[in-house]
C-alpha cells in the first residue's frame, strides 16, 4: 500500500469526471465551436445532404447518445449503410478533423469507415518484365 497516496485521494475526482452534471456542463461547453461547424457544413455545396444531417447528428450528440452506426442512422434519419459513406465524406473534405480538433472523443467514438474515394486506393506501380 502506498502511504503517500491512499487508495481514496483520488476518488472525488474520478466521480466529479463520471457525474452525469459534470458530463452534461462539459457537452455544453462545446456546444458554441459544433454548432459553427454544423453552421458551415450546411454552407459547403461539396457536401451531400445525408453527410451534413451525420455531422449534426454527430456534434449534437448528448451524454446519454451512443455513436454508433444505426444510432447515427436513426438521429440523422439517414440509411445505416449511408452513414459509412456520409464518414468517409466528412473525412475527405476535412470536416471530421476539425470535430476532432473541437471534440477528441466524438472522433474516436465513430463507428470505424472506409474512403470512398479513388484516392483511398492503393496505387500500384506496374512492373515490367525484364526481356534482356
Amino acid at each position: 500500500m502506498n502511504d503517500v497516496h491512499p487508495a481514496a485521494a483520488h476518488a472525488s475526482w474520478a466521480s466529479s469526471v463520471a457525474d452525469p452534471l459534470s458530463r452534461a456542463a462539459a457537452f455544453a461547453a462545446l456546444r458554441p465551436a459544433l454548432e459553427a461547424l454544423i453552421h458551415q457544413a450546411g454552407a459547403d455545396s461539396r457536401l451531400s445532404l445525408e453527410a451534413r444531417r451525420v455531422l449534426r447528428a454527430v456534434a449534437r450528440t448528448r451524454p446519454e447518445h451512443t455513436l454508433a452506426s444505426a444510432d447515427l442512422a436513426a438521429r440523422a434519419s439517414t440509411a445505416k449503410a449511408r452513414v459509412r459513406v456520409a464518414l468517409a465524406e466528412l473525412e475527405a473534405h476535412g470536416y471530421l478533423a476539425q470535430l476532432a480538433r473541437i471534440a477528441p472523443h466524438f472522433s474516436a467514438a465513430l463507428p470505424p469507415h472506409t474512403r470512398c474515394t479513388p484516392a483511398a486506393a492503393p496505387t500500384v506501380e506496374p512492373v515490367e518484365a525484364d526481356t534482356a
